[in-house]
């Protein structure tokens, strides 16, 4: 199957143009960066692939004409166009790569257990990650959506750090971003520690449509744990699309190729 994806892509970039010149990813160590440059190598290679701190900066890249093509999170991008005017009619939306879902580590015994008690419970601080990266961006959007949520105080610390200063007390929850599975660090620090628990974000004001695309932002998905990890056996959460997103001068049969891979070759992509 492989070689049949890949004998076809080179079909089809044997007898079309070039796509645009720079692709803008992620950090070098995720997985926006690795997509960045198995779509260059799709696309045939020579094309820049630049990291950059997160799906704002792609979107700032993409929108000045310093890159042509970039990995975004959608809600990300709905965050990014309600605070730029205009901004929308610079973009085009390409096509959807995977989901990306919200979790929230809280201590099991500690005075914020669910996303309900971080609008209700006086005091109660939450870690997002750095200011302008893709978690404290979906924080940012999902208090567009739900108003209770600035109760919260917020902390822009992210990773096993702050799941450090959660267990000691420091924060009652901590909040990240990733694939909809629990295989990650960020999991299996709160699996190893008896005192942590792991929540997911499921308020139905997360539930808005986007007017550009009439889809909703956020989808609530059920993340099965795995047996004896925690006290439920699943949890309901919010994600997300992350999606590519050109820009709307990229040429015509740039964007023509861009979107026969996506919609026929995504697999090359994501394995």
């Amino acid at each position: 199957m492989k070689l049949i994806l890949s004998l076809a892509l080179a079909a089809i970039l044997a007898t079309t143009a070039a796509v645009a010149d720079t692709i803008t990813t992620g950090s070098k160590t995720g997985n926006y960066f690795r997509v960045g440059n198995k779509l260059n190598a799709a696309l045939g290679g020579g094309h820049s692939v630049i990291n950059s701190g997160g799906s704002v900066e792609n979107l700032d890249r993409l929108v000045s004409g310093e890159a042509q093509i970039g990995l975004v999170q959608m809600d990300a991008y709905a965050w990014y166009i309600n605070k730029h005017p205009g901004a929308e009619a610079k973009l085009e939306i390409m096509g959807e790569l995977y989901k990306e879902c919200a979790y929230m580590a809280v201590r099991c015994n500690g005075k914020v257990k669910d996303e309900d008690d971080l609008q209700t419970v006086e005091g109660a601080k939450i870690a997002v990650g750095k200011q302008g990266s893709g978690t404290a961006v979906t924080w940012d959007y999902m208090i567009q959506l739900e108003d209770g949520y600035k109760n919260a105080a917020v902390d822009f610390k992210g990773g096993t750090r702050a799941l450090g200063k959660l267990a000691a007390k420091q924060l009652d929850a901590v909040m990240w971003v990733t694939k909809p599975r629990l295989d990650g660090k960020m999991a299996a620090t709160v699996v190893a520690n008896k005192d942590l628990c792991l929540v997911g974000f499921n308020d139905m004001d997360l539930n808005d449509k986007l007017p550009s695309t009439g889809k909703p932002v956020y989808e609530f998905i059920k993340i099965d744990t795995a047996k004896g990890f925690f006290n439920d056996k699943e949890i309901t959460t919010a994600c997300v699309d992350a999606v590519i997103i050109a820009s709307a001068d990229a040429d015509e049969d740039s964007l023509e190729t861009l979107a026969d891979i996506l919609l026929n070759y995504k697999a090359t992509l994501l394995q």
